[in-house]
């Protein structure tokens, strides 16, 4: 099976990093996964904690941790990133791509570059635009912008 990028993979997810970053092996090689289309609240680390950052962790923990997803890249855009993470779409078991059902959830943010047209860009957009309409997850916590 392939996606529609240059690089599709089914990996067991190891641990989640934070709502949106997430380490697997891929042949026999631990990488850092970046989730594209979405940027949630940083969770500590090596950046200062932001209001939901933590619950956007444990959201991916939940989501993903210990699971088998589907990764792809997308047309058009680097596979890698500055600090060398895999930037790929994530399907889950059940079909879901994780970026749309975070934002939908309130847990991300729909993260589209400038120049990228992801293949779920509008449908992003749409989830973010649903989530804070409803005040979902973070966007329940903050005032209307």
């Amino acid at each position: 099976m392939e996606g529609p990028g240059d690089f599709y993979a089914t990996v067991d997810v190891e641990e989640v990093v934070d709502g949106d970053t997430f380490r697997a092996y891929i042949d026999g090689e631990k990488i850092r996964v970046r989730i594209m289309g979405i940027n949630s609240p940083e969770s500590g680390g090596f950046r200062e904690e932001e209001d939901w950052g933590a619950e956007a962790k444990v959201y991916a923990k939940s989501k993903l941790e210990g699971r088998t997803v589907n990764l792809f890249t997308d047309p058009g855009d680097p596979a890698f990133d500055q600090y060398d993470r895999l930037l790929a779409h994530v399907v889950m078991e059940n079909g879901m791509n994780y970026a749309v059902l975070a934002v939908a959830e309130g847990m991300a943010h729909c993260y589209i570059l400038g120049h990228q047209e992801l293949t779920i860009g509008d449908t992003l957009r749409k989830a973010e635009r649903l989530a804070k309409a409803e005040k979902r997850g973070m966007w329940g916590s903050l005032n209307d912008e």
